[in-house]
């Protein structure tokens, strides 16, 4: 049996937790998605995420799961799906979205959206629990699942940005030539 102290198994609760309502809601935007790109971006990433799952649940019962196998997404998964393409960068004019407090059902937009959302908590709660952990093999676990769901929310991003959904601002030119001139490498060291 694995031992934990009270900050790891309160961190990997919520961890769980979370993974659980990760998964219940990606049930629920498989439902509704209309894209079949996205469609097959979220059935793979479901897959991922009940693997993630079922990895952290063997973990905390002590079943001594060999951490270095732990599922972890990767850039190389999303390239696969067509999704390997340099970021559309600018600001393009796009119909104004509102919220719809009554809504039955979700577009393929929100879908992506609550998609890329739940990644990006999934990073943070993942990185937080690491730093909170003692046992360095669970330490490792939560570092590769913070880094997988990066990597989803990556595919999602791109999937959006080349919709338009997500859109990315170019500073001007001359302002970012100042900051990158702001810092210089330090010498002799």
């Amino acid at each position: 049996m694995m031992k934990m102290g009270t900050h790891e198994a309160m961190e990997m609760h919520e961890v769980l937790s979370e993974s659980i309502c990760m998964i219940d809601h990606y049930a629920m935007y498989l439902n509704q998605c209309r894209d079949p790109e996205l469609r097959r971006v979220l059935e793979r990433q479901q897959r991922h995420m009940i693997d993630s799952y079922n990895t952290k649940v063997n973990v905390m019962q002590g079943q001594g799961i060999d951490i270095s196998r732990a599922p972890r997404m990767t850039m190389g998964a999303a390239a696969g799906m067509g999704m390997n393409h340099q970021p559309d960068y600018g600001m393009q004019q796009t119909s104004p979205v509102t919220p719809r407090p009554e809504a039955r059902n979700l577009d393929d937009r929100i879908i992506a959206q609550g998609a890329l959302m739940f990644h990006k908590c999934g990073a943070v709660r993942s990185t937080n629990a690491a730093l909170e952990c003692a046992n360095p093999q669970l330490r490792n676990l939560l570092a590769t699942s913070s880094r997988s769901c990066m990597e989803m929310a990556y595919e999602i991003f791109q999937y959006m940005n080349h919709k338009g959904w997500y859109q990315v601002p170019m500073m001007p030119e001359h302002t970012l030539n100042q900051m990158q001139q702001t810092y210089q490498p330090m010498m002799g060291h």
